[in-house]
């Protein structure tokens, strides 16, 4: 008897999180290059074979993750610019990424990955779409940033270097998250807002 299709799009999408936990979790150890699609497998605890029916190359894996990534930004881009109160939007804002990095599984290397893929001196094609994700989150930052600072609730100083030292502070928490494990204190949302307000 065939499974009913929301069971079996809730079977792929276990599928799909597993492989993809497991895969940014290897490609941030030990590197895209050394990483196979078998190693990915047995992380993940699922036959290679089952990739390969998502995924027909590992860089087509890759290329999802990337695609997630980028998507994520986007929305991240579209928060910073809330309408709310500046200081509400980048508490809230600061609040739940702290809360990702302390608390879900593989948020921390996750995000270290990608900010490694747009680093690279020569880029995979699919990193294109994120690194121009990365501008646009910058901007949205800025401009949440001048707005702050013309209601009064922002530090002054150059709106630019105040979003890219927050912006630093967020993703070297991370960074130290996928060192430290369960040994990193997180700085509270008090702490890192008061870089920009």
């Amino acid at each position: 008897m065939p499974r009913p299709s929301a069971q079996y799009e809730a079977m792929r999408s276990a599928t799909l999180a597993r492989v993809h936990t497991a895969a940014t979790a290897l490609f941030t150890r030990h590197g895209f290059a050394a990483t196979s699609v078998r190693d990915i497998a047995r992380e993940a605890g699922i036959s290679t074979g089952l990739i390969y029916r998502h995924y027909p190359s590992k860089d087509e894996l890759f290329d999802a993750l990337v695609r997630q990534a980028t998507d994520g930004l986007r929305d991240a881009a579209r928060r910073l610019r809330a309408e709310d109160p500046p200081e509400r939007v980048l508490t809230r804002f600061t609040e739940d990424f702290l809360s990702a990095v302390a608390r879900e599984e593989g948020f921390a290397e996750f995000s270290t990955l990608m900010n490694h893929a747009v680093a690279l001196p020569v880029r995979p094609p699919s990193t294109g779409s994120l690194m121009e994700e990365h501008v646009a989150l910058l901007d949205a930052l800025v401009d949440l940033v001048e707005r702050g600072q013309r209601e009064g609730g922002f530090r002054p100083g150059p709106p630019r270097e105040l979003a890219v030292a927050y912006l630093a502070t967020l993703g070297g928490l991370a960074m130290m998250k996928v060192s430290l494990g369960a040994e990193l204190t997180v700085a509270s949302s008090t702490i890192v807002n008061s870089l920009v307000c």
